[in-house]
């Protein structure tokens, strides 16, 4: 949760007063910005000193850094010594931990150093994070596009906050590519496949080739993929090695085409030596061993441990916590190629029901609906109760010529959902 920034402006008045004064900035002096340097905190707030000063440029500068969001507190005070203002800004950075990781899908033009790199020129406070308020997002975002264009690409760029699940338990500000379509037509794997992997994994490139290209933090990335195979038979360590991207133009002219080689690098099977529980209120070790799909002696199948997740994930989703996912740390032994699991759930804020809207049904279906849905406005919103109600609902002969969408929107903000189903009537 981000906390509300505060700017604080002392003296102000005095230059409010002296309108028709001319008064140059003498110095500008920052407190407290580690980790930005002066410099960097300078091409920001955009004073420096020799600059004739206007009424309202020191609260201006003030604002500029408040404005990117990465920022809790600005305090500007100055001194005057006859036309020139010595300024200090006390300045309170927002904690990188308390940040959000920005996350770059299909940027396949560049690499992730030359990105960092670039956008830290253009942005001086970048440090591959941003904030869910203020207009840094909305900055690295244009830096991004700039960077494109530099190569020539026209591309149309959109990002937003990706909310943390089991496979990817982080929050971030995801930034993707919509177009041109940036599409992987080519694999070349090298290295020796494992027996047990080698059908499995060629169906994989297989899947890969001519769909759309994915890397980056949020969403299932092509390295994902590809090891998937692996990761399910128990090789948890193995990896893609020099990975090298080529990109060219596509017949398609609103697609580019990527080619990709990579050495893989499987590794040993593991086996599971223990998995065990962090408990908390709404699950417990009992219920971790009734469910379990994944035990001590089994291979350390992905798949295996996602599905051991899920009934942890469930128990907090139906109490509200809409945000909740769960994390497996592992231990891993790789002498004795044994892995020891701790899953723990990570509940996130209670959301209630805001708004139910059902849509499309006749009377007689609506009356039906209104009877069997029993999750109201204002209850705890129980992410998992949709399924439950179509599975126990949907058999009935009023529901039979509709077909269902549904859509949840939270607010986190207030900790509230907007939940609309929709019924088509099949034709």
């Amino acid at each position: 949760m981000r906390f509300t920034a505060r700017l604080v402006l002392f003296a102000s008045a005095l230059i409010a007063a002296s309108a028709h004064a001319q008064y140059t900035v003498g110095s500008v002096a920052y407190k407290g910005g580690a980790p930005y340097t002066d410099a960097e905190l300078t091409s920001v707030a955009g004073l420096e000193a020799g600059q004739m000063m206007a009424t309202d440029a020191l609260g201006n500068a003030a604002q500029h850094l408040l404005d990117t969001g990465l920022f809790d507190d600005v305090q500007a005070t100055y001194t005057q010594q006859g036309k020139a203002l010595h300024i200090t800004f006390q300045v309170k950075p927002t904690p990188l931990a308390r940040l959000l990781p920005v996350s770059l899908e299909d940027f396949v033009w560049f690499t992730p150093e030359e990105i960092a790199a670039a956008l830290h020129a253009q942005l001086r406070l970048y440090r591959g994070v941003s904030s869910d308020a203020g207009s840094f997002s909305d900055s690295i975002q244009s830096a991004l596009e700039q960077m494109l264009a530099a190569k020539g690409v026209h591309a149309k760029l959109s990002h937003g906050i990706v909310e943390p699940t089991n496979e990817h338990p982080q929050r971030v500000v995801d930034y993707r590519v919509e177009s041109p379509l940036v599409r992987l037509i080519k694999v070349d794997l090298t290295g020796p496949v494992p027996g047990p992997l080698q059908t499995e994994v060629s169906k994989a490139l297989t899947a890969a080739t001519g769909k759309p290209y994915n890397e980056g933090l949020a969403g299932l990335t092509l390295e994902d993929r590809i090891l998937a195979p692996a990761h399910n038979a128990g090789y948890i360590a193995a990896a893609l090695k020099d990975m090298h991207r080529s990109v060219a133009a596509s017949a398609n002219a609103n697609a580019v085409d990527v080619s990709v080689s990579a050495t893989l690098d499987a590794g040993a099977p593991y086996t599971v030596s223990a998995i065990t529980l962090d408990p908390g209120p709404l699950y417990s070790a009992a219920d971790l061993a009734r469910d379990a799909q994944l035990h001590a002696g089994d291979l350390a199948s992905a798949t295996q441990l996602i599905k051991t997740e899920l009934p942890l994930q469930a128990a907090y989703l139906k109490q509200g916590h809409l945000d909740a996912y769960v994390t497996a740390t592992p231990t891993r032994d790789d002498a004795a190629h044994t892995v020891a699991y701790t899953l723990k759930a990570v509940p996130g804020e209670i959301y209630h029901l805001k708004t139910l809207t059902a849509t499309g049904l006749d009377p007689a279906a609506q009356r039906a609906f209104d009877a069997a849905w029993t999750m109201k406005e204002g209850d705890l919103y129980d992410a998992t109760y949709i399924a439950t109600f179509l599975k126990k609902n949907i058999a009935q002969q009023v529901f039979q010529p509709y077909g269902v969408s549904y859509r949840a929107v939270g607010d986190p903000q207030t900790h509230l959902v907007d939940f609309t189903i929709t019924f088509m009537r099949n034709h």
